[in-house]
Protein backbone atom coordinates (compact mmCIF):
# COMPACT_ATOMS: atom_id res chain seq x y z
CA UNK A 1 0.00 0.00 0.00
CA UNK A 2 1.19 3.54 -0.72
CA UNK A 3 1.15 4.63 2.91
CA UNK A 4 3.54 1.83 3.91
CA UNK A 5 6.16 2.91 1.39
CA UNK A 6 6.37 6.61 2.27
CA UNK A 7 9.36 7.32 4.47
CA UNK A 8 8.75 8.15 8.13
CA UNK A 9 9.88 11.75 7.66
CA UNK A 10 7.16 12.19 5.07
CA UNK A 11 9.26 14.16 2.60
CA UNK A 12 9.85 12.43 -0.70
CA UNK A 13 11.21 13.75 -3.95
CA UNK A 14 9.27 13.79 -7.21
CA UNK A 15 11.27 10.74 -8.34
CA UNK A 16 10.34 8.83 -5.18
CA UNK A 17 6.67 9.82 -5.52
CA UNK A 18 6.78 8.63 -9.14
CA UNK A 19 7.93 5.25 -7.84
CA UNK A 20 4.95 5.05 -5.49
CA UNK A 21 2.31 5.31 -8.20
CA UNK A 22 1.50 2.44 -10.49
CA UNK A 23 1.34 4.60 -13.61
CA UNK A 24 4.16 5.48 -15.99
CA UNK A 25 5.66 8.94 -15.50
CA UNK A 26 8.16 10.12 -18.10
CA UNK A 27 11.31 12.09 -17.37
CA UNK A 28 11.27 15.74 -18.34
CA UNK A 29 13.66 16.70 -21.11
CA UNK A 30 16.53 19.07 -20.28
CA UNK A 31 14.68 21.82 -22.21
CA UNK A 32 11.53 21.24 -20.17
CA UNK A 33 13.52 21.35 -16.91
CA UNK A 34 15.18 24.62 -17.96
CA UNK A 35 11.78 26.05 -18.93
CA UNK A 36 10.36 25.01 -15.55
CA UNK A 37 13.16 26.83 -13.70
CA UNK A 38 12.62 29.95 -15.83
CA UNK A 39 8.86 29.72 -15.21
CA UNK A 40 9.37 29.56 -11.43
CA UNK A 41 11.64 32.61 -11.54
CA UNK A 42 9.18 34.57 -13.69
CA UNK A 43 6.26 33.61 -11.44
CA UNK A 44 8.18 34.74 -8.35
CA UNK A 45 9.01 38.08 -9.95
CA UNK A 46 5.39 38.50 -11.07
CA UNK A 47 4.11 37.69 -7.56
CA UNK A 48 6.40 40.29 -6.03
CA UNK A 49 5.51 42.95 -8.63
CA UNK A 50 1.76 42.39 -8.19
CA UNK A 51 2.11 42.16 -4.40
CA UNK A 52 1.16 38.48 -4.41
CA UNK A 53 -2.09 38.88 -6.32
CA UNK A 54 -1.32 36.19 -8.85
CA UNK A 55 0.36 33.93 -6.29
CA UNK A 56 -3.10 33.13 -4.93
CA UNK A 57 -4.49 32.41 -8.40
CA UNK A 58 -3.57 28.75 -8.37
CA UNK A 59 -0.86 29.00 -11.04
CA UNK A 60 1.79 27.29 -8.96
CA UNK A 61 3.83 24.17 -9.39
CA UNK A 62 3.26 21.32 -6.95
CA UNK A 63 6.09 20.35 -4.59
CA UNK A 64 4.93 16.69 -4.53
CA UNK A 65 5.38 16.74 -0.75
CA UNK A 66 4.03 13.68 1.04
CA UNK A 67 3.45 14.59 4.72
CA UNK A 68 4.23 12.15 7.51
CA UNK A 69 0.58 12.25 8.67
CA UNK A 70 -1.32 9.81 6.39
CA UNK A 71 -4.47 11.96 6.66
CA UNK A 72 -2.72 15.20 5.62
CA UNK A 73 -3.04 16.41 2.03
CA UNK A 74 -0.17 16.01 -0.41
CA UNK A 75 0.91 19.02 -2.44
CA UNK A 76 -0.37 17.82 -5.81
CA UNK A 77 -0.90 21.27 -7.29
CA UNK A 78 -4.28 22.29 -8.63
CA UNK A 79 -6.62 19.35 -9.33
CA UNK A 80 -10.24 20.01 -10.27
CA UNK A 81 -13.30 17.82 -10.43
CA UNK A 82 -16.30 18.61 -12.61
CA UNK A 83 -19.17 16.29 -11.55
CA UNK A 84 -21.19 16.11 -13.67
CA UNK A 85 -18.88 17.16 -16.50
CA UNK A 86 -20.93 20.32 -17.12
CA UNK A 87 -20.82 21.43 -13.45
CA UNK A 88 -18.46 24.11 -12.14
CA UNK A 89 -15.10 22.76 -10.99
CA UNK A 90 -14.33 21.83 -7.40
CA UNK A 91 -10.83 21.74 -5.94
CA UNK A 92 -9.67 18.22 -5.14
CA UNK A 93 -7.15 17.21 -2.47
CA UNK A 94 -5.67 13.80 -1.72
CA UNK A 95 -3.81 12.22 1.15
CA UNK A 96 -2.33 8.74 1.48
CA UNK A 97 -5.80 7.58 2.59
CA UNK A 98 -8.34 9.17 0.27
CA UNK A 99 -9.51 11.92 -2.03
CA UNK A 100 -11.74 14.88 -1.13
CA UNK A 101 -13.50 17.83 -2.71
CA UNK A 102 -12.43 20.84 -0.68
CA UNK A 103 -14.07 24.25 -0.71
CA UNK A 104 -13.50 27.32 1.44
CA UNK A 105 -16.04 27.54 4.23
CA UNK A 106 -17.26 23.94 3.87
CA UNK A 107 -15.99 20.70 5.35
CA UNK A 108 -14.13 18.39 2.93
CA UNK A 109 -16.36 15.90 1.12
CA UNK A 110 -14.98 12.40 0.54
CA UNK A 111 -15.04 11.41 -3.12
CA UNK A 112 -15.97 7.79 -3.93
CA UNK A 113 -13.07 7.36 -6.39
CA UNK A 114 -12.83 3.60 -5.77
CA UNK A 115 -16.27 3.22 -7.38
CA UNK A 116 -15.28 5.26 -10.45
CA UNK A 117 -13.47 4.13 -13.55
CA UNK A 118 -11.57 6.07 -16.19
CA UNK A 119 -13.29 6.00 -19.58
CA UNK A 120 -11.05 8.49 -21.39
CA UNK A 121 -7.71 10.21 -20.82
CA UNK A 122 -6.67 13.32 -22.75
CA UNK A 123 -3.31 15.10 -22.40
CA UNK A 124 -3.11 18.87 -22.30
CA UNK A 125 -1.69 20.75 -25.23
CA UNK A 126 1.90 21.68 -25.85
CA UNK A 127 3.71 18.65 -24.49
CA UNK A 128 5.72 16.31 -26.67
CA UNK A 129 6.07 13.94 -23.70
CA UNK A 130 2.65 14.23 -22.09
CA UNK A 131 3.14 11.78 -19.25
CA UNK A 132 5.71 13.97 -17.53
CA UNK A 133 4.92 14.66 -13.86
CA UNK A 134 3.66 18.23 -14.30
CA UNK A 135 2.03 17.79 -17.73
CA UNK A 136 -1.67 18.76 -17.70
CA UNK A 137 -4.23 15.98 -18.25
CA UNK A 138 -7.96 15.41 -18.12
CA UNK A 139 -9.47 12.09 -17.07
CA UNK A 140 -13.10 11.41 -17.87
CA UNK A 141 -14.49 9.24 -15.07
CA UNK A 142 -17.79 7.47 -14.49
CA UNK A 143 -19.60 5.72 -11.68
CA UNK A 144 -21.79 3.84 -14.15
CA UNK A 145 -24.65 6.33 -14.03
CA UNK A 146 -22.95 9.72 -14.42
CA UNK A 147 -19.70 11.08 -15.78
CA UNK A 148 -17.33 13.79 -14.71
CA UNK A 149 -13.78 14.90 -15.28
CA UNK A 150 -10.65 15.31 -13.20
CA UNK A 151 -8.00 17.74 -14.45
CA UNK A 152 -4.52 18.31 -13.12
CA UNK A 153 -0.89 17.33 -13.47
CA UNK A 154 -0.24 13.78 -14.67
CA UNK A 155 1.53 12.75 -11.44
CA UNK A 156 -1.34 14.14 -9.33
CA UNK A 157 -3.87 12.16 -11.35
CA UNK A 158 -1.62 9.08 -11.18
CA UNK A 159 -1.57 9.40 -7.37
CA UNK A 160 -5.37 9.62 -7.25
CA UNK A 161 -5.65 6.74 -9.72
CA UNK A 162 -3.32 4.60 -7.61
CA UNK A 163 -5.37 5.34 -4.48
CA UNK A 164 -8.54 4.45 -6.38
CA UNK A 165 -7.07 1.25 -7.83
CA UNK A 166 -7.53 2.40 -11.42
CA UNK A 167 -5.33 0.88 -14.11
CA UNK A 168 -3.25 3.38 -16.06
CA UNK A 169 -5.38 4.71 -18.91
CA UNK A 170 -4.33 3.65 -22.39
CA UNK A 171 -3.74 6.07 -25.23
CA UNK A 172 -3.46 9.80 -25.10
CA UNK A 173 0.23 9.85 -26.00
CA UNK A 174 1.37 11.78 -29.02
CA UNK A 175 4.32 10.59 -31.13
Amino acid sequence: MLSQVVRQAGRVSEAELRGLVGWRVQDATSGARAGRVLGVVLHAVSAVVTLGADAAGGARRPSWTVPADPAAYLDLGVVRLHWPASAPGEVVAASREGVWAVAAGRPPRALPVRSWRVVRAVPGTGSRRPRQAAAPWQLEVTDGTGTGSLTGAWLALAWIGSLAGWPEPAGGDRP
